[in-house]
């Protein structure tokens, strides 16, 4: 057995190409992504195992490496709307035939499934060992219960979004893009800036008033910081968030980061839900 930090990166949108091109060119146009999404891996001293369908296996001496990756790959402009979205884990490892097993391998693919388009989690002993410029990327998703671990593994989560709302390196210095989120729940609309934050729930005091028997007195609220929209459950049933044509996700007593546009519903799946729509985008207009 030996330490790693194990990386597992998916492509997201593959089914859709399949769709619309057939099986011969788009699995031409996925194996070209694998093949630059191995060269990006290779570039920051991973290690590819194999590819399995969509994702890539690979491990690392160090998380600021798989970082290194990971961060290259979610912010690569991929063809045909694809996007990655990986998963990363530091344990040990048992080499095999060409191959890698261990509870850091599941647990990553676990996180890599978790993880949204353009999105990268890292479990708590990945996170902590990154270099302080790699880390200050990350917030705290939270304990998050994974199948096949007794006790709730501490995630994190770093983002990139299509409107550009992260901080741009100009000069030498870091600015944070100025950004605006328009929120809309029915005939009513709301608008957020840095620094701003809505509070949701069924209670009068709210920003955002949701009389719902599905939503809580203090079910969540919405912030922007350093230019990323977050939005923080709070509830006793959780949310379902869904970000453009993306599949839905349950968001429970945890935050996670929004990016273009997509619907916020207030309570657990399969509910008649409040739904509120969300818009990112930049004050300047661009």
């Amino acid at each position: 057995m030996s330490l790693a930090c194990v990386l597992v990166s998916d492509v997201t949108g593959s089914t859709r190409l399949y769709e619309a091109l057939g099986s011969g060119p788009a699995l031409a146009r996925i194996d070209a992504v694998l093949m630059r999404m191995r060269v990006l891996i290779e570039a920051a001293g991973g290690h590819c195992v194999k590819a399995r369908g969509d994702d890539i296996l690979s491990f690392f001496d160090h998380p600021d490496r798989a970082f290194q990756a990971a961060w290259a790959m979610i912010n690569e402009p991929w063809p045909d709307n694809l996007a990655i979205h990986a998963g990363g884990y530091f344990g040990d490892i048992l080499s095999h035939a060409d191959d890698i097993y261990g509870n850091a391998v599941n647990t990553a693919a676990r996180l890599a499934g978790l993880a949204k388009p353009g999105e990268i989690l890292f479990g708590d002993h990945c996170h902590d060992d990154l270099s302080a410029d790699h880390r200050a990327r990350f917030v705290a998703v939270g304990a998050l219960p994974l199948r096949g671990k007794e006790a709730p593994t501490a995630v994190f989560s770093c983002s990139v979004t299509s409107l550009a709302a992260q901080t741009v390196v100009s000069g030498g210095a870091q600015d944070t893009v100025a950004v605006l989120a328009a929120i809309s729940l029915g005939t009513r609309h709301w608008q957020l800036v840095e620094g701003g934050r809505l509070s949701i729930g069924r209670a009068e005091d709210c920003d955002i008033v949701a009389a719902h028997p599905s939503v809580s007195r203090d079910h969540g609220s919405l912030a922007i910081r350093s230019g990323q929209l977050e939005y923080s459950d709070h509830s006793t049933v959780g949310s379902v968030v869904r970000m453009g044509d993306g599949p839905d996700m349950a968001v429970h007593r945890r935050r996670t980061l929004l990016s273009g546009n997509g619907a916020i519903r207030l309570g657990a799946p399969g509910e008649d839900l409040t739904e509120l729509s969300f818009t990112l985008g930049r004050l300047d207009g661009r």
